[in-house]
């Protein structure tokens, strides 16, 4: 390319010697990337002294040209060999940085990958090309750089990343970083791009340059500790303040010189502040709190000395005398300490014996003394008196300044006045001897005049008024409050000479109260006034419920009413339809002593007992008067008597069977429901198949009944034993009874399902064939195995997992089923799942459902089981959510259990397994120390941050996913640094420290242990210290294939060992009864959950005491979580299970978790 004037001259303004250099930069190839047009040129250049960066750009017909190197000839270079570079290319100079060879890193992608990119992976590599383009160009990359490859990316900081030892070469080598870095932090990046990826390559590299990195680190902090002067042994110091009428001084004594020294300069209490700060003073509690006191004060106002002719001296020394611990730390200066006494000093009003026209105000003691002496007041919620050597309470203050005298002289007329009389009654004065007889002291009592008041705004609106009067008992003076304050309305004339002085104390919280209603001054009406609302009545029977006795109140008739007593009403049952075993209610409310229409009834009833507006403008609410056992019967039997919807309740006869039910049915329809009950074998009594190869524990048989006693009356039913209880072999009898019993009618033979997590797949085969090898049992392999026929005439019992009932649906509603089994039901705890709605579409004779935690997250989850199990029995969803899922009612679960008794049957270890091994819990602490408490410090501090403006559980609930990603984030650190920053694989964790101390113990006595992790990631930390020290494990997770043969290794060996599982994946539908120990490594925010891991181990079967551990770390979000698992832990108990606790999180139980985590000695509260 032959070079034009503008590049000529460009090239010729460089010295000779940069010329010359960079012509042999340019030859020797030194210049390794270029791109750009005609108007602007990006290169590098590498020599033997570094890599740098040019750029060339054209404006107008000159050549601009600037380079990251800062030697002057270097950069002139530099530029030079860019210049040659391009002329040496020509015109065919790539646009951007992207490309490898001259070929285009896309083109490369596709060639390895024989196909062309999609649309989302050619973006992807876009998203590359657009980061190395700007890293290029600007020789840095950030964090942010890195969300726009992936959002997942976090951001810890605002500086450049430093992700390679040197800088790439070219986008491939830069893509090989990128990747590097998302491994480091577990993150994935797409498959496409392993075609030009080779870690191994990059990790060679990278590995000597982060040890050299390391290395330097270390030396840096050993060169800052060696250089490090020795510091001073702490100072044992004490304070004291000295004290005159006049002012105050800190003074302080060093215990090794023994001597007090006043603090005069602000430079010398610097100095001691900075002291403190380095924990280099060391103190009583007592100096300690004068201390805190002190420098309150002086970095308010910046003195040393209390000055007490300033207002804010005095109210310190207030302060610090209420103190009971600085007794004896505020001295006179004799070295005296100030006494506080409790006897008062107060004024006296005299007539002065010297001069006739004026009355003296004297200061005396308790005992009647005159005080010869000026006093310093300071000023407080209670006014304190110093003197010399004593502080004193006193009255209250009168004068501006602090500096108190004894006595003053008060002309006559001042003093002889209503203004002067009442004066003296304010300051608890006494009066003078010639006043006595004519000052009368009388009372105002305050009044409230209330009324309603239409159309004062608009129409439409209603205000509550109140005339607010202050009244003397005989009528001698009435004020009226109005925005401005108590003003004379009337007052009869004085008598003589009378002196009228009247109290007022009641008259002072009136403001206030009017305030509490919301009331404000309507200047039209010299009223107050406050609008009408729907939640008036309720707030104003509080408001006047509290309002001091002190006030007359004069009421009006309609707002009378909201302070009336209740209307009271029965409540009865009407049945209005019957289908066999089903009966339709109605709710029926008899009114008492009031005529109501019947929509006025249903208003009352609908407000469950809160106010109705009625026609007349009255108010009026409902009481429904149930005795004792009437109120315990309509509980029992899951009614709401305040369910006037209209709507019938569809119960069966079973439900209703209670024989306290009787005084709130009709009679006709009571023995109906009475004579339909009767006719249900509730009594169901069969033998245990003689073909069972096991024998049962008494509560195993009267499981096994009570699930005979479900099919005998064509029902469906929950069994919802306590795991560990034996549920598999209760049904397993079950199942072999019913085929029994099927057999007798000489139907058609008909197979059993059985739906259970693919975890516990293996468990029922072999429990099967171990207790009923006459069953053929096949465990579903896929979808190509369904073979309907072969099922439906030579397989007893069809095992299959959730994920296949999805998937599978279709094929298996083609057989006719003798039961279906859910085993962990609450698997279709989602009504709207796949899962669920395979369930009940499924064309099963009987149906159960098997579940430890029927309950996990809310009570609709119990809808979803019984919809599959005995549909109808809870309702339609509407219906059930409108009366047991939405509403605060708290009887509400109670009614929900109640609804559920004749289908459910639930019992705990403590209630039937007497002879299980006694299972004890501990709590084991683990403290964080240096890079894990900084980085918890640092996440908490962010959390806190970005949670400042909720304010409603409702903000919380909007925040929910935040929350709960930041709360991980923290239980993560708890757990191990590593968890969320790769580069803290190497740091200490406290927890994990405190694990093998019990795996130690534990191994020495020859135990084997269960570790629980809901973070896989930390099993895997963990598994990779137990290799590293040669211990025997086991590992099982989510993605652990043979699990069965985990499971067995961990039964069958004989040596102590170690047994990690995620909560996930262990936590249901195994037997590990060879372990006795169990370690929870982190909390959970449901118990439940973490009962299921302890159950693993403590089941039937067990021999061994029990004892699980669980570790937490102290002072953080893990010990609040525990508090809170104890808090709420009954909260649906009186239903069945427990409800999820995590989703139930309000904002005083997060500001609860998210304040004061760490140590008082830290900076965060």
């Amino acid at each position: 390319m032959n070079p034009d004037r503008a590049t000529l001259n460009f090239l010729n303004s460089f010295p000779e010697e940069a010329r010359k250099r960079g012509e042999m930069l340019q030859k020797d190839g030194a210049v390794t990337q270029i791109f750009g047009n005609h108007l602007f040129i990006q290169g590098r250049v590498e020599d033997e002294t570094g890599i740098f960066r040019t750029s060339l750009r054209l404006q107008g017909n000159r050549w601009f040209g600037s380079c990251t190197a800062e030697d002057e000839l270097i950069a002139g270079a530099c530029q030079y060999a860019t210049m040659m570079e391009r002329m040496h290319r020509g015109e065919d100079l790539p646009e951007s940085p992207n490309e490898f060879d001259d070929t285009p890193v896309l083109d490369i992608i596709e060639e390895k990958l024989g196909r062309e990119l999609d649309d989302k992976e050619a973006d992807f590599v876009t998203k590359i090309e657009k980061r190395y383009r700007r890293y290029v160009i600007e020789g840095e990359l950030h964090d942010h750089d890195m969300v726009r490859i992936t959002p997942r990316w976090e951001i810890t900081t605002y500086e450049p990343l430093e992700l390679w030892p040197m800088p790439p070469g070219d986008i491939l080598e830069f893509w090989n970083y990128i990747a590097y870095a998302f491994y480091k932090k577990k993150l994935p990046y797409p498959e496409f791009m392993s075609v030009i990826t080779d870690l191994g390559h990059v990790q060679k590299k990278m590995a000597d340059w982060e040890q050299e990195r390391e290395v330097a680190s270390w030396y840096e902090r050993i060169e800052q500790v060696n250089e490090r002067p020795p510091q001073d042994a702490p100072l044992n110091v004490a304070f004291r303040l000295v004290a005159t009428i006049n002012e105050a001084r800190l003074e302080i004594k060093e215990e090794k010189s023994g001597v007090w020294v006043q603090l005069r300069e602000k430079n010398d209490i610097e100095n001691y502040v900075n002291l403190h700060h380095e924990a280099a003073l060391l103190m009583d509690a007592s100096s300690q709190t004068l201390w805190e006191h002190y420098l309150a004060f002086f970095r308010k106002y910046g003195e040393t000395t209390l000055d007490f002719d300033q207002e804010e001296s005095c109210r310190f020394m207030n302060r610090v005398f209420r103190q009971p611990a600085l007794k004896g730390y505020i001295v006179n200066l004799d070295e005296r300490e100030f006494k506080v006494v409790e006897d008062r000093l107060s004024w006296v009003c005299e007539d002065d014996p010297y001069d006739a026209k004026s009355f003296a105000l004297q200061l005396v003691t308790a005992a009647g003394e005159n005080v010869s002496h000026s006093v310093r007041l300071l000023p407080g919620r209670k006014e304190l008196y110093q003197s010399d050597e004593t502080v004193f309470p006193g009255p209250p203050r009168w004068l501006e300044e602090t500096d108190v005298m004894p006595r003053y002289l008060i002309p006559t007329r001042v003093i002889d006045s209503l203004e002067g009389v009442e004066f003296l009654r304010k300051i608890g004065a006494s009066l003078p001897e010639s006043l006595k007889k004519r000052v009368v002291d009388l009372e105002l009592k305050p009044k409230f005049s209330m009324s309603l008041v239409a159309g004062l705004t608009a129409a439409e609106t209603e205000h509550l008024v109140i005339d607010v009067q202050a009244i003397e008992t005989k009528g001698r003076r009435t004020e009226r409050l109005t925005k401005e304050g108590w003003e004379l309305s009337e007052q009869q004339p004085v008598k003589g000479k009378q002196l009228l002085r009247f109290a007022r104390e009641d008259l002072y919280p009136v403001p206030t109260i009017l305030e509490e209603m919301g009331l404000s001054y309507d200047e039209k009406l010299l009223s107050f006034k406050s609008r009408i609302t729907k939640q008036f009545p309720e707030k104003f029977a509080e408001w006047i419920k509290a309002m001091p006795e002190s006030i007359e109140l004069d009421i009006d008739l309609r707002l009378r009413s909201i302070l009336a007593d209740p209307v009271t009403a029965a409540v009865r049952f009407e049945v209005v339809g019957q289908d066999i075993d089903w009966f339709d209610l109605r709710i029926v409310i008899d009114v008492q002593g009031v005529n109501l229409s019947k929509a006025q009834i249903r208003q009352l009833v609908a407000a469950r007992g809160g106010y109705v507006r009625m026609d007349d403008g009255s108010w009026m609410r409902l009481e429904i008067k149930l005795d004792a056992d009437q109120r315990e019967a309509v509980t029992r039997l899951g009614l709401d008597p305040f369910d006037l919807s209209g709507e019938t309740h569809r119960m069966h006869a079973l439900q209703l069977a209670d024989p306290k039910a009787a005084e709130v049915f009709d009679p006709k329809a009571w023995e109906r429901i009475k004579n339909r009950a009767g006719d249900i074998q509730l009594e169901v009594n069969p033998n245990v198949p003689d073909g069972l190869n096991a024998t049962l524990r008494p509560y195993q048989i009267d499981g096994f009944k009570f699930l005979a006693y479900l099919s005998v009356n064509n029902f469906g039913g929950i069994l919802a034993d306590d795991m560990g209880l034996g549920k598999t072999i209760q049904s397993l009898t079950y199942l072999l009874w019913l085929f029994e019993e099927h057999a007798k009618t000489g139907g058609m033979k008909k197979p059993a399902l059985v739906v259970c997590p693919k975890s516990v797949l293996d468990v029922w085969y072999s429990e099967a064939g171990k207790f009923t090898p006459q069953l053929t049992v096949k465990i579903l392999k896929n979808r190509d195995d369904i073979d309907v026929d072969h099922i439906q005439n030579h397989i007893d019992i069809l095992v299959l997992n959730y994920a296949q009932l999805r998937v599978c649906g279709e094929e298996l509603n083609g057989i006719k089923w003798l039961t279906t089994i859910l085993d962990e039901g609450q698997q279709i705890k989602n009504p709207d799942s796949k899962a669920a709605k395979c369930a009940r579409e499924l064309d099963s004779q009987n149906r159960l459902v098997l579940t430890g935690t029927p309950i996990e997250n809310r009570l609709l989850d119990m809808w979803s089981l019984m919809a599959f199990a005995m549909p109808g029995v809870l309702g339609s969803r509407a219906y059930f959510k409108k009366r047991f899922d939405k509403r605060k009612d708290p009887l509400s679960q109670t009614r929900l259990a109640s609804r559920l008794r004749p289908f459910l049957l639930r019992r705990t270890k403590l209630q039937v397994a007497q002879d299980l091994p006694p299972r004890t819990e501990e709590e084991v602490y683990a403290k964080m120390e240096g890079i894990q408490l900084e980085l918890y410090k640092n996440e908490l501090k962010r959390i806190q941050k970005a949670l400042l403006g909720l304010d409603s559980d409702e903000a919380v609930k909007k925040n929910s996913f935040a929350i709960l990603q930041g709360l991980m984030r923290l239980r993560q650190i708890c757990c191990h640094p590593g968890l969320i920053d790769p580069k803290y694989l190497k740091e200490e964790s406290a927890k994990m420290e405190s694990l093998f101390y019990l795996l130690d113990q534990l191994h020495e006595e020859g135990h084997k242990v269960l570790v629980f992790s809901q973070f896989v990631s930390m099993l895997d930390l963990i598994k990779a210290r137990l290799e590293l020290e040669n211990r025997p494990y086991n590992y099982l997770t989510g993605q652990t294939k043979d699990r069965k043969g985990e499971i067995e290794k961990f039964q069958t060996t004989k040596e102590p060992s170690v047994f990690m599982l995620s909560l996930k994946a262990g936590g249901a539908g195994l037997n590990l009864t060879s372990a006795s120990y169990v370690i929870l490594y982190d909390p959970w925010w449901n118990p439940a959950v973490e009962n299921q891991a302890i159950d693993r181990t403590h089941r039937i079967g067990q021999k061994n005491k029990v004892i699980a551990y669980r570790l937490l770390t102290r002072d953080t979000v893990e010990e609040k979580i525990r508090i809170l698992q104890h808090q709420k832990t009954q909260l649906v108990t009186n239903v069945l299970g427990d409800e999820g606790f995590a989703s139930n999180l309000g904002l005083d139980d997060l500001q609860f978790i998210l304040t004061h985590t760490i140590d008082e000695d830290d900076e965060i509260k």
